[in-house]
């Protein structure tokens, strides 16, 4: 019997949606591993709760049949009645790729810090903004440039760098006038990583792979849906280490971590549940759905095809190309590798 997936996604496929494309890398491996997977829409549910402890899931007016897993694919735009979806089918027991809670998390950028912080890990200092905008505390406390984001969003939109107290002024004139139902973050400016960054990707407590990323024109993003350029990196140890510690930290199964270059160290940027792999296949030559089924196998007991051998494939790769990297904060180094390099994408064959 194969798996049975479901992937949560919130709009309709096509080429010019967002995060489209990693959608259809699931469906594409799901397929080549014999997973029956389905796209939904988590508002075409109806939920229904009751005390008699059944089995219920109703869409699009029709039951659905239990599934083995659920990957959400809704990132920061996680809404109230989606969390409610994946809390309702969690209850009932079916494995989830990243709970529902730290989902929650995640999407709002400063309980991710706050979290963080909690546990000592090293973020850039950060202020949530109040009307009217209090510049003599951002000055005081953060200083000269000044990164402004906003509290959610993801691929680059919404953060912006005010160079000085003249730019920022104009800045604080201009939110005092908005709406107050959008919230802000001020936070420092790390000048040591202006227009690069390192994204990780962390599946199930090992970084399988990463890439750096670099702005194209001068600017102090590096996101590549906003033109950046991406090429493959081999994090040092303490990189590798604190992509984990975040994962871990934030309870997720899978990861996109951000990572700032400090001046002798490194500041963590953000987290992302749900996090865009196009760039980073490319750069690196992995297949990121694959290496997410086989570990998600693993971690829940689900019968998938070939994964034994898939896990021992690559556990070799790891030890022959990097040797034991390094481990989690509660395991010795001999015995669990920090990184494990993902398996290469299958080459299509030619129609």
């Amino acid at each position: 019997m194969s798996v049975r997936c479901w992937l949560f996604f919130n709009r309709d496929l096509g080429p010019d949606v967002p995060e489209a494309h990693e959608v259809m890398r699931f469906v594409e491996a799901a397929k080549a591993l014999d997973i029956e997977l389905h796209v939904l829409k988590p508002s075409e549910f109806d939920l229904v709760v009751d005390s008699l402890g059944g089995w219920s899931a109703i869409y699009q007016g029709r039951e659905l049949r239990k599934p083995d897993l659920i990957i959400p694919r809704t990132g920061s735009e996680t809404s109230y009645f989606t969390l409610a979806v994946l809390r309702h089918f969690e209850r009932q027991g079916v494995a989830i790729v990243n709970p529902p809670a730290a989902i929650e998390a995640v999407a709002d950028k400063l309980h991710t810090l706050q979290v963080l912080a909690g546990a000592g890990l090293p973020i850039p200092k950060t202020i949530l903004g109040k009307f009217p905008v209090d510049v003599g505390l951002v000055e005081r406390e953060i200083g000269f440039p000044v990164v402004v984001k906003k509290l959610k969003g993801t691929r680059g939109a919404g953060v912006m760098l005010c160079e000085n107290r003249s730019q920022f002024d104009d800045l604080a004139n201009l939110l005092d006038g908005a709406s107050t139902g959008q919230d802000f973050l001020f936070q420092q400016y790390i000048k040591a990583s202006h227009g690069r960054d390192v994204r990780v990707l962390v599946v199930d407590g090992k970084a399988v792979a990463a890439m750096e990323r670099r702005s194209t024109d001068g600017g102090f993003k590096s996101n590549i849906s906003l033109g950046g350029a991406a090429m493959p990196f081999t994090p040092p140890r303490e990189m590798a280490e604190l992509a984990v510690k975040v994962a871990r930290e934030l309870q997720l199964d899978v990861a996109g971590i951000d990572i700032l270059f400090d001046k002798t160290s490194y500041r963590i940027c953000e987290a992302n549940s749900s996090p865009g792999f196009q760039g980073l296949e490319r750069a690196c030559d992995v297949d990121v759905p694959e290496l997410v089924f086989v570990a998600m196998s693993r971690k829940f007991g689900l019968p998938l095809r070939h994964s034994e051998r898939w896990e021992r494939a690559i556990e070799r790769a790891a030890k022959a190309m990097l040797g034991p990297f390094g481990a989690t904060a509660d395991q010795p180094a001999n015995d669990v590798p920090v990184i494990a390099p993902a398996r290469s994408r299958r080459k299509r064959k030619p129609a």
